[in-house]
């Protein structure tokens, strides 16, 4: 699905945000990307949906470089970005609407497609109230909602359950599971939450000052590094593999 190739990132004060990267992403996963603050992730989802022009490399997604087949590209994919807007004088259904819209939606399925993915995040009774008025959890339902509106088979985003309790986090995650495992999206999600991203992707890339340092199926990885954990009565988790290979002072820390 993703194939990035030497993906770099230079800035004109000689700082390499993103080093030389190599991702595989296959079709029908849910990747988690993980770094620590400033590693390079959203720059890397910045060029991987074209928002961003790499100073070296390339992203090839479904066998099209993005660079070369931009319009193609963004209407396979759907992008939810950390900090976004809102129109908070639309309600839902406006909202959405207008994205079916914008996103070149037939006009004879807009009305639906809005209500068949109201109905998948679970705000169809909210449809009709204004944003302004809705909680941060109804924003981020209603944020996945455009993401997917123009049916991508590829989603990204970054940081989706930042700032949610742990109800809001349970509902998007689910929201999230039911849109890999029914419809076939493959989703592309950077989180600060490891438990979050140890209990919904298959796998896993983790990446420090720029530079891949990991990428494989968490359940491989966690097999990988299982031996560092003194205590053995219980399993290695993906955060304690995280702080050891993000953290090069704790690199003889007791697991």
């Amino acid at each position: 699905m993703i194939q990035t190739k030497d993906l770099t990132m230079q800035y004109p004060n000689g700082f390499t945000a993103v080093n030389h990267l190599n991702l595989q992403v296959n079709k029908g996963d849910i990747y988690g990307f993980l770094g620590p603050n400033g590693a390079g992730k959203t720059t890397t989802i910045r060029m991987l949906d074209g928002l961003l022009k790499p100073t070296a490399g390339e992203v090839v997604i479904q066998g099209k470089s993005v660079i070369r087949n931009e319009r193609e590209i963004r209407k396979m994919i759907g992008v939810l970005p950390e900090s976004h807007g809102y129109y908070n004088w639309m309600t839902g259904a406006e909202y959405l609407l207008f994205f079916a819209q914008l996103y070149g939606v037939s006009k004879n399925k807009q009305k639906e497609r809005v209500e068949e993915v109201l109905q998948q995040v679970g705000m169809t009774s909210k449809a009709n109230i204004p944003i302004g008025q809705y909680s941060r959890g109804m924003r981020q339902r209603i944020g996945i909602a455009k993401t997917i509106i123009h049916e991508p088979v590829l989603i990204f985003l970054d940081e989706p359950t930042l700032g949610l309790d742990p109800q809001g986090q349970r509902d998007i995650q689910m929201i999230l599971h039911d849109l890999n495992k029914k419809h076939g999206v493959t989703i592309f999600i950077t989180s600060h939450l490891l438990k979050e991203i140890s209990e919904i992707c298959n796998r896993v890339a983790i990446v420090k000052e720029g530079n891949l340092i990991e990428e494989d199926y968490l359940e491989s990885l966690l097999n990988k590094y299982g031996s560092l954990k003194v205590d053995t009565t219980e399993p290695i988790t993906l955060e304690e593999v995280f702080f050891y290979l993000t953290d090069q002072e704790d690199k003889e820390m007791n697991l």
